[in-house]
């Protein structure tokens, strides 16, 4: 399909402001509530989203209805997070980690049409996830201004590179993609918060184990 990689890239920054859009109205509302509430509504909306999937075949909107409610469904399960930490975030922090993000995409999409670059893109793919990952992951826990978001991003990012290098056949089978890719980036994403949540005795096991950002400075509720 010509142009997919592009058409990739428009999924992204629909998503993205999707996400934030759902990540701003939520903290307003959910903010001083109970720290789970945000998750569960996620998982709702990525319930919504399956099943809005199955009439995906009878035509190919439903898919992109799919990834709307799924990308929904990962700014509410990050909203969880800030809510947990009544951190307010502001326009600025949604403009850098977007642009960061799509930055990243961009960057990659250059690399894909490298001749040299597309011999190996699986494992290449795979090598700049790492180290992006490793990256943004000391970034949220070492520095006070950096407010997380571009980490959450990031890993939804991940996502649409995967997507760059499988084939797809036309814009119906692209949406399909898609809905998947905005799956997929719920679980991961949600996966962290939940870790976050639970002090990170999901992961570790162990009681006193704080794998969330430290030294924080809360912004004031707008």
């Amino acid at each position: 399909m010509e142009y997919k990689r592009l058409t990739i890239l428009g999924f992204a920054v629909m998503g993205l402001i999707i996400s934030s859009m759902s990540i701003y109205v939520g903290f307003e509302y959910m903010v001083g509530h109970n720290q789970w509430l945000g998750l569960i509504i996620g998982v709702g909306f990525m319930i919504v989203g399956i099943i809005i999937y199955q009439f995906g075949k009878r035509h190919g909107l439903f898919y992109l209805l799919s990834f709307i409610s799924n990308m929904m469904g990962v700014g509410l399960s990050i909203t969880a997070y800030y809510v947990f930490k009544e951190y307010s975030l502001a326009f600025e922090d949604f403009m850098f980690a977007i642009i960061v993000s799509l930055l990243m995409l961009s960057g990659f999409l250059a690399l894909t049409f490298m001749e040299r670059v597309k011999k190996h893109i699986k494992w290449m793919t795979a090598i700049i996830i790492i180290v992006s990952l490793i990256v943004s992951l000391i970034l949220w826990l070492s520095v006070d201004e950096f407010s997380g978001l571009s980490f959450y991003y990031l890993n939804i990012i991940y996502f649409f590179m995967v997507g760059m290098i499988s084939v797809t056949d036309s814009l119906k089978d692209l949406s399909k993609e898609m809905a998947w890719v905005s799956l997929g980036a719920f679980l991961l994403i949600s996966i962290i918060v939940l870790i976050v949540l639970s002090e990170g005795e999901a992961l570790s096991g162990m009681d006193g184990i704080d794998i969330t950002p430290s030294g924080k400075k809360k912004k004031a509720n707008t």
